[in-house]
C-alpha cells in the first residue's frame, strides 16, 4: 500500500523534528549567530565583546527603521497614506525613478553597503511604494535630505 503524503503534513512533520534555533529568517543570522556567541562565550571578556556588538546591531538596525520611517513621514500628506506606504506591495522596483531615488539615498544617507547598515536592504522597498503612491521623486529626495541633516547633528 502506498502512502500518499501531502505538503502541509510533510512540512509539519519536518517542522516537528527540527529544533526552533535551526530555522532563522535571513534578517535574523546576525543576532541568532551572536546569541550562540554570548551563550557560549568562555569567558567574561568574550561575553562583555558580543554583548557589545549586539547592542551595536540592534541599534543600527533602529536607526534604519527609524530613518526610512521618517522618510516616508515626510513624504506622506497623512497618517493614513503614511501607514498605507508602510505596508503596501509595490511592483515598481525596475523604474528609472526608483533607480534614481535609491542611488540618491545611499549617496546622501545611510550606504547599504557598509555592513553596520546591510539591514537597510529590507526597508527599501518603501521608496518603490512611494513611488507607486504617486509620491514625486523631488518630494522624496527633499525628505532623505531632510532626515538626514538631522543624523549628522546627533
Amino acid at each position: 500500500m502506498r502512502y500518499l503524503i501531502t505538503l502541509p503534513l510533510l512540512f509539519c512533520i519536518c517542522a516537528a523534528i527540527m529544533e526552533p534555533r535551526d530555522c532563522v529568517a535571513n534578517q535574523d543570522v546576525a543576532v541568532a549567530l551572536l546569541q550562540k556567541k554570548i551563550l557560549s562565550a568562555k569567558s567574561a571578556e568574550d561575553k562583555a565583546k558580543y554583548e557589545k556588538e549586539m547592542a551595536e546591531l540592534m541599534q543600527s538596525r533602529e536607526l534604519v527603521r527609524d530613518v526610512m520611517h521618517k522618510i516616508v513621514e515626510k513624504s506622506t500628506d497623512s497618517p493614513e497614506e503614511y501607514e498605507q506606504v508602510l505596508h503596501a506591495k509595490s511592483t515598481a522596483y525596475s523604474t528609472k525613478e526608483y533607480k534614481e531615488v535609491l542611488e540618491y539615498f545611499r549617496e546622501h544617507s545611510l550606504d547599504w553597503h557598509n555592513p553596520k547598515y546591510q539591514t537597510l536592504l529590507q526597508h527599501l522597498h518603501l521608496f518603490s511604494n512611494l513611488l507607486e503612491a504617486k509620491v514625486p521623486v523631488e518630494r522624496i529626495k527633499s525628505s532623505i535630505d531632510k532626515v538626514s541633516a538631522g543624523l549628522t547633528d546627533q
